[in-house]
């Protein structure tokens, strides 16, 4: 298979030299000039990461990825209409894989609802790739899964197989929906396990709070027309967890700076990169609340964006009025 890699951060480092191994032909694409001299000069990124003896190719001409049978995007969610404004896409005859987690910013869309809304392009060619695929470890071949979720059963298996490693395993899903909503949200609740865990509780109440935002986005994915079901699969479940318990997350660092009282902003200054949890939850806020969706723990973070909070109040989110139901994950 013939895979290009729009993108050229950690991730899609990592995806193409993983594609690269299954013998696929690999082109990435980067704005930076210097980047594409060092990938095509030296054989590694001017971050470091080396490709050691694979043959690999870059680019800073994005259209001349218009050969690819299958397209990965792995730019921020910030550019992503920008990059495939620049891309030849109404002519391109293969397929669009996004494998970024978040919104777009201003029309609160996810990345394939983008493609198809706002440019068009047939939902039988737009695919997701998600799951618990933190770059780092990936990059040190630790193993791991991942899900390619969309309509064309047949070239998502052709994908899965030009993807699967002895470390990197895929799977496949045809809920579109499901699986990138549990990438996209999956930051904004790994901001509270940061936060909480800042605030020095206890396992148990650690175990309550993933639990119940497992529920939430479960909750949220149903009305955006997810299938509840694939919460509980790896890009729900096992991407939350593996962001939520990871100190090394932007998104859990970020909540750590919340609970120490410091500002939004400060905390994003200190992070130093991309928090897409941040903006991410904003959207989605406004979102539920056009739905008609209740997300407690969700307007609780928002509320520590306006002003800090003590323990006392923090833990008073998980009590109401009534007798919750303890799983709620409404698959009818």
């Amino acid at each position: 298979m013939k895979i290009g890699i729009i993108g050229s951060g950690k991730f899609g480092l990592v995806l193409a030299r993983i594609a690269t191994e299954n013998n696929n032909e690999v082109l990435i694409h980067s704005r930076r000039a210097n980047e594409v001299e060092s990938i095509n000069t030296k054989n590694q990124s001017l971050s470091g990461f080396s490709f050691g003896k694979l043959a690999i190719s870059a680019t800073q001409d994005i259209n001349e990825l218009d050969e690819c049978d299958a397209l990965l995007v792995t730019v921020a969610s910030k550019d992503f209409k920008e990059s495939i404004n620049k891309f030849n896409y109404r002519t391109y005859k293969g397929k669009f894989v996004s494998c970024v987690k978040g919104f777009e910013k201003n029309s609160g869309k996810l990345m394939t609802e983008v493609l198809v809304d706002e440019f068009n392009i047939d939902s039988n060619n737009v695919f997701v790739l998600s799951g618990p695929n933190l770059s780092k470890e990936l990059s040190d071949q630790e193993l791991t899964g991942t899900v390619i979720a969309g309509e064309d059963k047949i070239f998502i298996d052709a994908l899965c197989n030009a993807l699967k490693t002895d470390y990197f395993l895929p799977f496949s899903s045809n809920d579109r929906y499901g699986v990138e909503l549990g990438g996209a949200m999956k930051n904004i609740y790994a901001i509270l396990s940061g936060y909480f865990h800042k605030k020095g509780v206890g396992e148990n109440t650690i175990g309550l709070l993933l639990t119940k935002c497992l529920s939430e986005m479960s909750m949220f994915g149903k009305a955006r027309g997810a299938d509840p079901a694939t919460f509980l699969g790896l890009a729900g479940v096992g991407d939350f967890f593996s962001t939520a318990l990871s100190s090394d997350s932007r998104n859990y660092k970020f909540g750590e700076f919340l609970a120490e009282g410091i500002d939004p902003e400060k905390a994003l200054d200190q992070v130093g990169d991309t928090v897409e949890g941040y903006g991410t939850s904003l959207i989605v806020q406004k979102n539920a609340k056009d739905l008609n969706v209740d997300l407690k723990l969700l307007n609780y973070l928002i509320s520590i964006y306006e002003e800090p909070k003590t323990l006392s109040d923090d833990k008073k989110i998980f009590h109401s009025l009534g007798i919750e139901r303890d799983i709620n994950f409404k698959f009818k």
